[in-house]
């Protein structure tokens, strides 16, 4: 019987303890310790990214494939799986397996797989017809990792349970403390106060009317299914109401083409090279830059601001061309009253060699 009430006992002690909140509260703190610590750094570093200064490294790898692989590829079209034949070839000639779930697309003359990964970005292309396999792969740092981290990007499943799991302890720990408070809260006063005023200072926050001071142009590069494709030199310059340039923002061309070959072609920009480039000594630090990819590319205004509250008031046009080898010209304008004194947004459409570009802008105090 004493060994019997010593098991019950002991039975209960257990029970009790497990259903206590300060079990509760210290294990769910201890799994929660590492992760709320990376949470914390990495929301101040998503909060201050356009401060922290990056360096992204891109790889680059050519190959062809093989005539008989490339039938394959050309048989398995339109498919949203790519042939396991070349996924072997991928991993011997890359070094790295394809992830399960691929971004394919296809066309008429070319195959692209996108390829996300945290931290970085990457991607390959096939020509169907020539078997030219191209890929390149970016790693932007260890920041914008933990930051990918933080916002669960291109992290794939486990990550994504993990902070699943992680946020149930999280609200597991919030919830356990909040009743320790309370049992404990009689003999001090400041207690509730303090969590009255964590409720009511976010909520405070909030409310304060949010104005915006980022001025950028968003320009959209369209993929085009053509069989040779080349990214499209690109200049972004402000005019005045004559249309003489009083401000280079940006040029993006082939700035890795040995004994600076690629400087040779900005001429095909033609409208930007009458007006600014033929006098420019290439090249501009803070203006010119590697060609962009097909997408979405921002340019941040910032650096411009105090130039622009220099300028006299009046009319201008922020100017957008592009040009591409073996392919068209387009130059998009996006006219802007100087200085700003609303918040303005300026959308132009482009029909071939640019998509949708958009000039967003704060008056500035």
């Amino acid at each position: 019987m004493t060994r019997a009430r010593s098991a019950a006992k002991s039975s209960n002690r257990r029970l009790k303890k497990l259903f206590d909140w300060r079990t509760w509260h210290w294990m769910s703190s201890a799994v929660c310790l590492v992760g709320m610590l990376l949470f914390a750094v990495t929301g101040i570093t998503l909060n201050h990214a356009s401060q922290i200064e990056a360096a992204p490294t891109t790889y680059a790898k050519e190959a062809v494939l093989p005539s008989a692989l490339l039938t394959q590829l050309n048989a398995a079209a339109e498919q949203t799986a790519l042939p396991h034949s070349f996924q072997s070839w991928y991993q011997s000639h890359t070094g790295a397996a394809l992830p399960a779930l691929q971004q394919v697309q296809w066309s008429e003359y070319e195959l692209y797989v996108a390829l996300p990964r945290a931290g970085g970005d990457g991607w390959f292309s096939i020509a169907l017809d020539s078997g030219e396999f191209y890929q390149e792969i970016t790693d932007r740092g260890w920041v914008s990792y933990l930051n990918d981290l933080h916002k669960g990007r291109n992290t794939g499943f486990a990550w994504r349970m993990f902070i699943d799991v992680f946020s149930v302890a999280c609200v597991v720990f919030s919830l356990t403390g909040l009743w320790l408070l309370y049992k404990h809260s009689r003999g001090r006063k400041s207690t509730w106060p303090l969590v009255a005023a964590g409720f009511v200072l976010p909520v405070l926050v909030l409310m304060v009317p949010a104005h915006a001071k980022a001025d950028e142009v968003e320009i959209t590069i369209p993929r085009l299914n053509v069989a040779e494709y080349h990214p499209p030199y690109v200049a972004v310059w402000l005019a005045d109401s004559k249309q003489q340039r009083v401000a280079d923002i940006a040029v993006w061309y082939d700035v890795n083409m040995a004994d600076k070959e690629g400087e040779k072609w900005l001429k095909d920009l033609r409208l930007w090279w009458r007006r600014s480039g033929r006098s420019l000594s290439m090249p501009v630090d803070g203006v010119t830059g590697a060609t962009r990819r097909p997408g979405t590319a921002k340019i941040d205004l910032t650096p411009w601001r105090d130039e622009f509250k220099a300028l006299p008031a009046g009319e201008y046009t922020l100017f957008v061309e592009a040009a591409r080898e073996l392919g068209g010209r387009e130059v998009l304008k996006l006219p802007v009253t100087l200085p700003i004194t609303a918040p303005v947004t300026v959308i132009a459409e482009g029909k071939s060699e640019l998509a949708t570009t958009i000039l967003t802008m704060e008056p500035q105090s």
